[in-house]
């Protein structure tokens, strides 16, 4: 059997067979790719197996991208529009305009965001947040309507909006000082700063902060400082944790 062999020059491509000069190629795929034909469906393949990879790579799972820092619960109640203790009456119903979720809830006592001078506020009837996780979105799982909650959150449109990052929880799960500080105390120390110490030695920055060390006992800070302390002014000027004691008269449930 006759063997082809390649040989080159300047001006043309030629194949010789049997010793013999032909311009011919062999096939059109040789003469194209200078691969023989199977030589060619192996590198296809091979292409083919890469941009399968490449598009399994790319291909995006779902994530919980939604992160939360822990945080004092008077930085809650000082960061937010309105505080207040409500029950949750409906399932939640999707607002596809606004790609929100929103539940129909009934406040029953008002800690924040209602002392406007003049005027009336109204009370929400709904509670807003993101129909997507991913986005922060809260999710009420408690189908009780009984249940009462502690809800922190910024006022959207005369609607309460929160997430899952927001201080949401029921009354009856906080401590006495918690219920306390909501109550009335932590109002009077949102002209201090609670600073997080978040690895050891930690220093205060000023005169009107306290040093937060529950992050580092719990991810979640919940410490005996949550739990227990306020961060208030004293007649200085200056800021310090204070007991929130448990005999001051509390919010009944």
């Amino acid at each position: 059997m006759q063997k082809r062999r390649f040989s080159a020059n300047r001006t043309r491509l030629s194949w010789k067979v049997g010793g013999v000069e032909d311009d011919k190629p062999p096939t059109a795929a040789w003469a194209t790719t200078g691969l023989l034909p199977e030589h060619l469906a192996m590198g296809m393949s091979g292409l083919f197996l890469a941009l399968t990879f490449l598009l399994l790579a790319t291909t995006r799972l779902p994530v919980k991208a939604c992160s939360c820092g822990p945080r004092h619960p008077q930085e809650d109640f000082c960061r937010s529009d309105m505080v207040v203790t409500a029950k949750f009456l409906s399932i939640p119903q999707l607002n596809h305009t606004l790609s929100r979720l929103q539940y129909k809830i009934q406040v029953i006592k008002k800690f924040k965001g209602f002392e406007v001078l003049g005027g009336i506020t109204p009370i929400p009837k709904f509670l807003t947040t993101p129909a997507q996780e991913s986005l922060c979105g809260y999710r009420h799982k408690d189908l009780s309507k009984s249940q009462e909650y502690l809800i922190t959150a910024h006022l959207l449109e005369g609607q309460l909006y929160v997430t899952s990052c927001s201080f949401l929880r029921p009354w009856s799960s906080l401590s006495p000082g918690q219920q306390l500080g909501f109550n009335q105390t932590y109002a009077t120390g949102c002209g201090c700063q609670v600073q997080h110490c978040l690895n050891i030695p930690c220093n205060v920055d000023s005169d009107t902060s306290c040093l937060w060390t529950d992050s580092l006992i719990s991810s979640a800070g919940e410490g005996s400082q949550s739990r227990h302390l306020a961060c208030l002014p004293r007649k200085s000027g200056l800021c310090s944790w204070k007991s929130l004691s448990a005999q001051m008269p509390q919010l009944s449930t």
